[in-house]
């Protein structure tokens, strides 16, 4: 009995050290993959706001305001977030190799793993610019 327990647990223990639960490099890659993928998708409403603050910039809305300067600095000022956000994603994906080889798995993970934290940084610098600049554009109603 004593034998057979031994050897459950054994066979248990080698079971449990095979099964990984680290992500390899293929699923870590495939996530930041998806990633982009939704970014690019985000990027064009990226685009779409800086061409409707620029359309705002140039109203007369902007001239009616009882605090035109502040709204004017406001609005340059999401512009240009909007433009380092979307600079930010180019430069990510400039220099991001897809099919990274190292010299050692680990070294495809680590790899990957810090491609990850790099385009969390994009996708929020894309939330936080595009909620900014969808409140304003909202505000003043601009289609």
């Amino acid at each position: 009995m004593k034998r057979l327990n031994m050897a459950i647990l054994g066979l248990l223990t080698v079971f449990f050290i095979a099964c990984k639960t680290e992500p390899d490099a293929k699923a870590v890659r495939q996530e930041v993959l998806n990633i982009h993928d939704k970014l690019m998708n985000d990027g064009e409403k990226v685009i779409r706001n800086k061409m409707k603050l620029d359309t705002l910039l140039v109203s007369n809305r902007i001239k009616l305001s009882p605090d035109s300067a502040a709204l004017k600095q406001k609005i340059v000022s999401l512009i240009t977030q909007l433009n380092a956000a979307d600079e930010k994603m180019m430069d990510w994906m400039h220099f991001f190799k897809d099919e990274f080889k190292g010299k050692t798995a680990q070294e495809d993970l680590d790899y990957y793993k810090a491609e990850m934290v790099k385009i969390r940084a994009v996708e929020d610098s894309y939330i936080k610019v595009t909620k900014a600049s969808d409140s304003l554009i909202s505000k003043y109603n601009v289609k």
